[in-house]
């Protein structure tokens, strides 16, 4: 196996091994995308894992990882018959197997010199001759010796038998964090206490010049009394002393396309591909922190909440800022934070006891009440927008080069805000007008610097720009929103689609996600938020009806087709019958305008609240002929979406005109 196999190989293993063993099959066969020798390596290394962790954060004494190595006979001995069991390595007798994987193999063993158990670790049989295998497994001894710290796993020593490498490690007992957490969320002191001894080791590495690259639940250790050990350096980078500080640590795991890590915790600059430091390692640790409060990992869908403090929701998203320049620069100091908070719980908690029984009652509500005061306040923070303010949405950058993505996606999320009563987007008709004042083609490209040109000539508040790039078979998607003045960012989404089919549904998660950071009212969300896959699950279809909309504003003829295009292709597509039967209906098609506006009226449950009402108008406009319904939906159309010009242009210019009401 070369190497560029071999990584594609580890990829596939790791991303597999963190999502949930029923949804492998599935996963595997969309991901290795019909090659069949692929996909049975990938097999035949998940099958020889004792559970979802890769060996080398396997715990040292585990009945799982002991089950692995083959149960034990009536009398005791091994019934796999590993021939290494008994066996003398240097100064190291070899007494269990505890557990092993497709890629190596740990063993627990007797130090017969310091009479103590460590932990052999072997590079496995398969891989002993693969350079690329034993250049990892060389990094980690390496990167790990350099660290002392009580947080870390210790690496004692490095040796070699019968020329298969092997790394002496600290034998520990205990459970990986990824373990405890299958048993639910942690308390708030837990959490604060595993949490600082993380970041504790954290900075420890980061001090040596060491970026680990790889923090999850799985490669981290919960030891006896409570005691964090941080595991897996396998793909962790060392600086060298000659090494420009601006370079210290770049993705050697990146080779060709491959993106090495896992992918659910990489931050986003890791996610494609891009240089990293260390403030990689601490967005990882956010998501980290999330999940032991919560018990799951973020949705895409929410903002994170932390009921049971505030301040601690206040660090995670510090976190999990997007841009690493406003996230935590040093891990000490996300300690600090860490620490601060513990003992303000500590303090509390001291005060409480403290009480007399007859008011313990009372003092719990009103630390509850002030908690929930404190939560209110904490939240009001400044929106970064209102509902006078106005929207440029820009052109996507797509790196994945696949077509089907170019201005759809700009088209589904024009479709996703414009359900949103609070924001407003710049109308293309707008844009057109105001490029032909910069001397710009009217088609023009609207990057995010043309579109800030655009923002600021309109009066806009804010440029919103979208990017999506491959990332093997997932696709990594992002949203920012900056200040077309000043150019600061306002909010900021990133989020993995694990497929391409799930690219449109994941973008509808991001959208209604981005209006709850700029100010938008949950319950106003919850009341106009139909899903992008509703209106269309299709991405060719999207793609269709974006040129037709592109070839409407442009007064060309080629919109009708375009439009019958995107039925033919989903032909529950209701937005698009509407379209169909309104330029039908221009062109003086009344047959096609006729039929097409019915089924878009039959289909209108499958559409958002705004495209309802456009719906609405047309069929009684053009197919029933009843105007004085048609003018009771505008006026509806008009109070729910005060911004919106449409159904003001339409009462005035068509239905009031039409039933006498000229004033």
């Amino acid at each position: 196996m070369d190497n560029d196999r071999w990584n594609h190989v580890d990829q596939l293993l790791q991303s597999a091994l963190d999502i949930p063993a029923v949804e492998r099959d599935a996963h595997l066969r969309n991901a290795c995308g019909g090659d069949q020798r692929l996909e049975e390596e990938v097999r035949s290394l998940l099958a020889a894992h004792d559970r979802a962790d890769r060996f080398l954060g396997a715990p040292a004494i585990d009945l799982a990882a002991r089950a692995l190595a083959g149960e034990r006979s009536d009398d005791g001995s091994q019934a796999g018959g590993d021939a290494l069991i008994g066996q003398t390595l240097s100064h190291y007798r070899i007494v269990e197997k505890l557990g092993g994987g497709g890629m190596g193999v740990v063993y627990k063993a007797e130090d017969t010199r310091l009479r103590r158990p460590v932990a052999l670790k072997f590079v496995s049989e398969e891989l002993s001759r693969d350079p690329e295998a034993l250049s990892r497994f060389a990094r980690e001894a390496q990167t790990a010796s350099a660290l002392n710290h009580t947080n870390i796993c210790t690496i004692h020593d490095i040796g070699e038998q019968d020329g298969r490498s092997f790394i002496v490690m600290e034998y520990l007992e205990g459970m990986t964090l990824k373990d405890r957490l299958a048993a639910g969320s942690m308390t708030l002191h837990t959490v604060l206490d595993v949490g600082i001894q993380i970041a504790d080791a954290l900075d420890a590495a980061h001090a040596a010049g060491i970026i680990h690259r790889d923090i999850k639940p799985a490669n981290i250790l919960i030891a006896s009394r409570d005691r964090v050990k941080v595991l897996d350096f396998g793909l962790a980078k060392m600086r060298t002393p000659a090494t420009p500080q601006t370079d210290l640590i770049t993705v050697a795991g990146t080779r060709q396309g491959i993106v090495m890590g896992t992918a659910a915790y990489m931050a986003p600059e890791q996610a494609r591909g891009e240089a990293v430091d260390h403030r990689a390692d601490l967005w990882s640790f956010g998501l980290v922190l999330y999940e032991m409060v919560k018990g799951t990992r973020p949705s895409q869908a929410v903002r994170l909440r932390v009921e049971a403090s505030p301040e601690l929701e206040r660090i995670i998203s510090k976190c999990l800022e997007t841009e690493r320049e406003l996230r935590y620069q040093h891990a000490a100091d996300l300690r600090t934070d860490l620490e601060r908070l513990r003992r303000g719980q500590g303090a509390t908690v001291a005060a409480l006891g403290r009480r007399r029984a007859r008011w313990l009652s009372i003092g719990a509500a009103a630390v509850v009440v002030t908690a929930a005061v404190a939560g209110v306040i904490h939240s009001r923070r400044p929106a970064p927008l209102t509902d006078k303010d106005t929207i440029v949405l820009a052109e996507f950058t797509n790196t994945t080069g696949d077509p089907v993505f170019d201005e759809t996606l700009r088209q589904g999320l024009a479709v996703q805000l414009q359900q949103s009563p609070f924001l407003s987007l710049i109308s293309d008709e707008r844009i057109r007008r105001t490029l032909a004042l910069m001397n710009q083609p009217a088609d023009a490209r609207l990057t995010a610097d043309v579109a800030r040109v655009v923002c600021v000539r309109q009066g806009g508040a804010a440029v919103l720009q979208g990017s999506i790039a491959a990332l093997g078979s997932q696709y990594v998607l992002g949203l920012r929103a900056t200040n077309c003045a000043t150019g600061d960012i306002l909010a900021d989404e990133q989020a993995q689609a694990s497929r391409k089919e799930d690219v449109l549904s994941t973008l509808s998660l991001m959208a209604t996600r981005f209006r709850t950071r700029v100010g938008e009212s949950l319950a106003t969300i919850e009341k106009y938020s139909t899903p992008l896959e509703a209106t269309t699950p299709s991405l060719e279809a999207l793609q269709a009806y974006s040129a037709g909309m592109k070839a409407a504003i442009a007064g060309s003829v080629r919109a009708l087709p375009l439009f019958q295009r995107a039925v033919a292709i989903d032909p529950d597509f209701a937005l698009a019958h509407a379209q169909v039967g309104f330029r039908a209906g221009v062109l003086g098609e009344s047959a096609l305008a006729r039929q097409s506006l019915l089924k878009a009226y039959q289909l209108r449950d499958r559409a958002g609240d705004r495209e309802r009402f456009f719906i609405d108008t047309l069929y009684d406009r053009d197919f029933t002929g009843n105007l004085e319904r048609e003018r009771r939906t505008l006026e509806t159309w008009a109070e729910s979406y005060p911004r919106d010009a449409w159904p003001h242009t339409l009462i005035a210019g068509l239905a009031l005109s039409s039933t006498g009401q000229y004033e």
